[in-house]
């Protein structure tokens, strides 16, 4: 068939200028700006996915541990009069694990913050992003706090507190596992804040901060906010504890945080000329604004060596936890809906824009692909030939995928010549979230061998890595493998077709290829809405050279495609074209296990694949059997007319029944409106 000539002229006609504006690669079709390149939707699911739904505020991850175990850590008691304090105000209280010199500030910090945050290094305004979404403090009605006081001594005990705080973040600082009450085992030590527990007498304030504050001279700095005056900001500090103060010097507090003074301690040799006294617990205490004053040191750690400092303050300090949080990340999740990850995966629309003015094909798939490298594979027949059952002598790409799926039968009519996979997920090792996309020609006999030479010359292309601003694979290089007569297999990181007609002078961006995860709507695990699916604005999208693509300027272009598991090896219900309504996932593509693929789509009813050129336009609004693009009692009429004489139009659950719930399908439909 040949392109009808409406849509040529439509194309010519939307791209008079199109080397001025063209749709933006970025996964999301805007209707706003693009509506005038991709038209309307030309395909709808029609089937509930059988590959996990992305439905919004989902996330995984999180454990960061046990920190409410915890019972050992740095016990102080200040007397309220040194505060300003009765005993029956509301306080706040910030603070954090900090370096020697307190310029370097660790991920242990009193309140939230996002999950899986590292070490936060110098001052920070936590009123700027992404501190602005979470509280970097606490706040605490002493009112409620019982009035029994608590023994000094680095431990709960069996005494009365109240908890204010529990930790949930990893440490950056090292995670305690020797269990020595100082903290100096074989294995080093670690800091962390696990939780903040208050008590309180008739003239004591008691801070329980359970967890460990290492030897080596790591801080911890408590910020006291009574209430009164108080300062938003650090400056710069005096007295013997100045440097706690101007080692966060330009540090902004959250919005309605006024630290009125500082508690901080440490670990100091005592005795620097012989070095042969160890670190011992030192603390400093004073108003933010005015000198603080260095309190003095114990004589060590444990409740042993708990005991007073100047001032009424007394202090002890117990490091043998070795529960509490964790120290690496927890390899938490996004909560959905995010850009770039997903929690299932989905196929809900499809629409196309054919560039002939710009020799460019642009296809949006509204929907999703989870982050764990399932594999949306995408078939492009454009042109005579071509390999309607997959060979096993194409190129090795995707660790040899494209081969592990051969014996894979399409539909008589189709015949792929050019297959592309995107895919994402998490790096094993470095943890970063990555997307990438493959490309390799399907030529009707297999890859090209050169005939004088038997080595290949066709390439398998690659695109991808971390996931950046713009979540973008390009198939711009630079990689290229020139066959030297070496070479088994050529991968390169530009676009297979016309790189192999002149690998020394490969072509950037003839393929682009970008992944938008941000939707938590369209077809559901359960059902398959098509208003829903229809109004999907994100997904994956591409653009395409048809010279690359392979494209005879003749033949209509047909797509085909699914969603696998990362092997390839089991495909989903979301298929291009879809499957029969109400139909599980298709399953292994070697049925039988007898290790040949027997996936034939000539078994299933229906084209599984889409008219990309001539295609015929799904109906964005089902509900609107009048055709006038609204919906009112004339469409509800229409429906129950059809209904009730079983014309297939009011099969709106497609099982070729009709009842109860056609007639839901039809008021969900109707009451989805219209796009």
């Amino acid at each position: 068939m040949r392109v009808s000539k409406s849509m040529f002229a439509a194309t010519i006609a939307a791209c008079s200028g199109a080397a001025l504006a063209q749709p933006v690669i970025d996964g999301i079709y805007d209707p706003g700006t693009e509506s005038g390149f991709y038209g309307d939707v030309i395909w709808v699911q029609n089937n509930a996915t059988g590959f996990g739904d992305n439905g919004p505020g989902l996330f995984q991850g999180g454990d960061f541990g046990n920190p409410e175990v915890v019972s050992t850590g740095i016990e102080i008691k200040i007397p309220l009069a040194s505060l300003g304090l009765s005993g029956s105000e509301t306080i706040r209280i910030a603070g954090w694990v900090n370096s020697g010199d307190r310029t370097f500030k660790s991920n242990q910090i009193i309140g939230a913050l996002p999950i899986d945050t590292g070490n936060l290094g110098g001052a920070q305004n936590f009123n700027d992003a992404p501190f602005d979404t979470t509280t970097q403090h606490i706040e605490v009605d002493l009112s409620g706090v019982p009035a029994t006081g608590a023994t000094v001594d680095g431990s709960l005990g069996a005494d009365a507190w109240s908890q204010v705080f529990l930790q949930g973040n990893y440490t950056g600082f090292g995670d305690e596992t020797d269990g020595t009450v100082d903290g100096s085992g074989p294995n080093g030590g670690g800091s962390e804040i696990d939780g903040i527990y208050i008590a309180k007498d008739a003239t004591n304030l008691y801070i329980m901060v359970a967890g460990n504050l290492e030897n080596n001279g790591n801080g911890l700095d408590l910020y006291i906010d009574t209430g009164a005056g108080g300062s938003s900001s650090l400056g710069g500090g005096s007295g013997a504890g100045g440097f706690i103060i101007d080692g966060q010097s330009g540090l902004a507090f959250d919005s309605g945080f006024d630290a009125d003074y500082v508690y901080s301690v440490d670990a100091w040799n005592d005795d620097e000329d012989d070095g042969t006294t160890p670190n011992v617990p030192r603390a400093f205490f004073g108003p933010i604004g005015s000198d603080i004053d260095d309190l003095g040191s114990l004589a060590g750690y444990g409740a042993a060596n708990a005991g007073a400092l100047a001032g009424g303050v007394m202090m002890g300090i117990d490091n043998s936890n070795i529960e509490g949080v964790i120290g690496s990340q927890s390899e938490s999740t996004p909560v959905s809906p995010d850009t770039n990850w997903a929690y299932g995966s989905e196929i809900d629309n499809c629409r196309v824009y054919i560039d002939t003015a710009n020799n460019r094909l642009y296809v949006f798939i509204g929907g999703n692909i989870q982050n764990n490298y399932n594999k949306f594979n995408m078939f492009f027949d454009v042109a005579p030939g071509g390999q309607n059952v997959l060979l096993d002598t194409n190129v090795d790409i995707s660790f040899n995928g494209l081969n592990g799926m051969a014996g894979i039968t399409f539909d008589s009519a189709f015949a792929p010549d050019y297959w592309i996979n995107t895919n994402n997920g998490v790096d094993g090792g470095t943890g970063a979230l990555n997307n990438f996309s493959d490309a390799a020609t399907l030529r009707t006999n297999g890859a090209n061998i050169d005939p004088d030479f038997a080595v290949i010359t066709d390439y398998g292309s690659y695109s991808g890595g971390e996931v950046g601003a713009t979540p973008i694979m390009d198939f711009s290089g630079p990689r290229v493998d020139i066959q030297d007569g070496t070479f088994g297999s050529l991968f390169s990181e530009y676009a297979p077709r016309l790189l192999a007609l002149d690998p020394f002078n490969p072509t950037a961006g003839l393929v682009q290829v970008s992944i938008d995860n941000s939707n938590v709507a369209g077809v559901t695990d359960v059902a398959a809405d098509p208003a829903a699916a229809a109004a999907v604005n994100t997904g994956v999208e591409l653009c395409i050279d048809l010279d690359e693509l392979g494209w005879d300027g003749s033949q209509d272009i047909l797509m085909a495609g699914w969603i696998s598991n990362d092997g390839f090896s089991f495909l989903s219900n979301q298929v291009l074209g879809g499957l029969p309504a109400g139909s599980a996932n298709v399953g292994p593509r070697d049925a039988d296990d007898d290790g040949i693929n027997d996936l034939d789509f000539n078994a299933i009813a229906g084209d599984q694949f889409i008219n990309l050129t001539n295609p015929v336009v799904s109906n964005p609004c089902p509900a609107d059997l009048t055709n006038d693009g609204s919906l009112n009692f004339l469409d509800v009429s229409a429906f129950l007319a059809a209904f009730g004489n079983q014309d297939p139009v009011a099969d709106f659950q497609p099982d070729g029944s009709f009842n109860f719930l056609d007639v839901s399908a039809f008021l969900a439909a109707f009451g989805a409106g219209c796009p």
